[in-house]
C-alpha cells in the first residue's frame, strides 16, 4: 500500500474544522441505519453539531478522523469529562452522542475492533492516558461486539452502567391491517377519543416536514408543552433552555436534510397533541411527544397516532421506534423491545485499575472479566458521584 493510501488519523477540535466532514460522516452513519439494531439519525452529523452548539456551547472537543488517502473511513467525535469513582478522579472520554441520543455506536466504514483500538490508542498519544471510556450500544448488535472485542484484546475490564429497553413497532403491510391487529381496547380508545374531540370542535391533523414550517411546528410544541403534564413535573422542553435550544436547532437541520416528520393534532386550530419525529429509510424515530392535559380523558396522544400512522404508512415506513423507556402508553401499541447498554471501560492505568477495584467491590471484580468476554454480562451497580 502506498503512503498516500495508508490509513492515518487526523485530530480536529472545533466545529469549524469538523464542518467539511458532514457529507462523509452521514454517508457512514446512514449506510448502517436500516434496522432497529443499527444506528439511527442521532448518529448523524447534524445531531452531533446541534449537541455541540447547545450542550457544549461550541467548546473544543476531540474529533478523530480516520482516512485512507483522502477518503474518510471513520469518525470518532469525543467529549472529555472528569468522572469520580469512589473518590478516584478519572480522566474519561465518551462519544458526544452520550449526552443525548438513541441507537448510536461507532462510525467506521468497516466495523472492526481494530479501528476502535486505533482511535483510542491515538487519543492516548495525543492527549495523554485516559482512565475510563463509556459508550452506549444496542445489545446484540455489531457495535457491542466490536466494543467488547476491543476490551478483550487489551484486557480492559468493563461494567454495565445501565440497560434501557425501548419499545418499537414493526409495521404491517397496510394501516388497515395494523389497526385491525391492535388490542380491542386501544382501538376503542382511539375511536371514542376522536368522537369526543370532534364533539368539542373542529378536529384537524397536519404533518410538518419542510424548513419553512419549523417555526410553526416549534410554536405548537411549546404551546402543548406549557399545558402538558410534563410542565408540572419540570420535564417539558420549555422548562430546560438547553434542550429547547437543541431541539429548535436540530429540527431545522433535519428538515433541511429531508428527515423531519412532525405531527400535530389541532382542535379549533389550537394544537392539542404532537409527535416530534424523524423518518429515514423507513425507520421513524419518536423523539418527543405530548398532549394538553385538559384533554387527557379524550386520549389525544392515541388519537393523533391514528392519523400519524396512516400518514407514515403512505410514506413506506417499516419501523416505528418509540425510543426512551417502556412506558405504559407505549406498551399498549407493541410488545417488541430492543435494549441499549451503556458500558464503562477501564483502562490499565493506575487510576483506571484503582477505580475498578474500589468502585465495584471484591464480589463484582469477577464480573468484569465475564463482561469483557460476553454480550450478556449482568449490570454491576457502581457508586459514581
Amino acid at each position: 500500500m502506498s503512503a498516500a493510501r495508508r490509513p492515518h488519523i487526523e485530530f480536529l477540535r472545533s466545529p469549524e474544522e469538523v464542518a467539511p466532514l458532514g457529507e462523509a460522516w452521514n454517508e457512514i452513519a446512514l449506510s448502517n441505519s436500516q434496522d432497529i439494531q443499527q444506528l439511527d439519525l442521532t448518529s448523524s452529523f447534524e445531531w452531533a453539531m446541534s449537541l455541540w452548539e447547545s450542550h457544549l456551547q461550541n467548546q473544543k472537543q476531540a474529533v478523530l478522523v480516520l482516512r485512507e488517502g483522502e477518503a474518510v473511513i471513520g469518525v470518532f467525535p469525543l467529549h472529555a469529562n472528569r468522572r469520580s469513582i469512589r473518590g478516584v478522579p478519572c480522566r474519561s472520554f465518551q462519544p458526544i452522542s452520550e449526552l443525548y441520543s438513541g441507537r448510536t455506536g461507532f462510525l467506521f466504514r468497516e466495523l472492526r475492533a481494530e479501528s476502535l483500538l486505533a482511535m483510542l490508542d491515538f487519543l492516548r498519544g495525543k492527549l495523554g492516558a485516559w482512565d475510563t471510556f463509556s459508550a452506549t450500544v444496542v445489545q446484540g448488535g455489531v457495535h457491542e461486539t466490536i466494543l467488547l472485542e476491543a476490551a478483550r484484546q487489551r484486557n480492559w475490564r468493563n461494567v454495565v452502567l445501565e440497560r434501557v429497553s425501548s419499545p418499537y413497532i414493526p409495521f404491517l403491510e397496510t394501516w388497515e391491517n395494523h389497526f385491525a391487529a391492535l388490542p380491542k381496547k386501544l382501538r376503542s380508545t382511539m375511536r371514542n377519543g376522536e368522537k369526543r374531540l370532534r364533539e368539542r370542535g373542529e378536529l384537524a391533523y397536519r404533518e410538518f416536514v419542510s424548513p419553512d414550517e419549523m417555526g410553526d411546528f416549534n410554536s405548537a410544541v411549546r404551546s402543548i408543552e406549557n399545558d402538558s403534564w410534563k410542565a408540572t413535573r419540570g420535564t417539558s422542553i420549555a422548562s430546560n433552555l438547553v434542550h429547547e435550544a437543541f431541539h429548535s436547532a436540530f429540527t431545522l437541520k433535519a428538515a433541511q436534510k429531508g428527515w423531519f416528520s412532525g405531527h400535530v393534532l389541532f382542535l379549533d386550530r389550537k394544537p392539542v397533541a404532537y409527535i416530534m419525529g424523524l423518518l429515514h429509510k423507513g425507520v421513524f424515530l419518536d423523539l418527543k411527544e405530548s398532549y394538553c392535559s385538559q384533554f387527557r380523558e379524550m386520549s389525544p396522544g392515541h388519537v393523533l397516532k391514528s392519523f400519524a400512522f396512516a400518514r407514515l404508512y403512505q410514506r413506506q415506513t417499516r419501523w416505528y421506534d418509540f425510543m426512551g423507556k417502556c412506558e405504559e402508553y407505549k406498551m399498549k401499541w407493541t410488545d417488541k423491545t430492543y435494549t441499549r447498554i451503556t458500558y464503562l471501560i477501564f483502562s490499565n492505568t493506575l487510576r483506571g485499575r484503582l477505580a475498578r477495584l474500589l468502585g465495584s467491590g471484591w464480589r463484582a471484580a469477577s464480573a468484569f472479566s465475564a463482561a469483557s468476554e460476553t454480550n450478556t454480562s449482568e449490570s454491576v451497580q457502581m457508586a459514581l458521584r
